[in-house]
């Protein structure tokens, strides 16, 4: 599995926690991570100013979040099947995919 950008230091809004297998940034200040936003964004179809008005959250914390996964498509990408796979193992059914194209 890639390893995320070692620069945590350089995100406002972005910040490690400890996971047993989890690597990518969650959102500071939620129990929500860059792959989870970013999945729903998506699912949603929503703009990063729809976004940060659904979510309650500075527009900046977006665009962080999104610039963090495209610098970290592979290893977001990476966990958000394995989030999947583990949900689909439990026996939850996800949809629509939760991974991002």
């Amino acid at each position: 599995m890639a390893q995320p950008q070692r620069d945590h230091d350089v995100y406002e809004y972005l910040e490690p926690r400890p996971h047993p297998w989890r690597k990518q940034l969650y959102l500071r200040g939620r129990n929500m991570t860059v792959g989870q936003l970013v999945a729903t964004i998506n699912a949603d179809k929503m703009s990063p100013e729809e976004a940060a008005d659904n979510f309650d959250m500075p527009l900046a914390q977006i665009h962080e979040a999104l610039a963090y996964f495209e610098a970290n498509r592979d290893l977001v990408t990476t966990e958000l099947r394995e989030d999947r796979r583990r949900l689909e193992a439990k026996g939850y059914a996800v949809e629509p995919p939760i991974v991002p194209r």
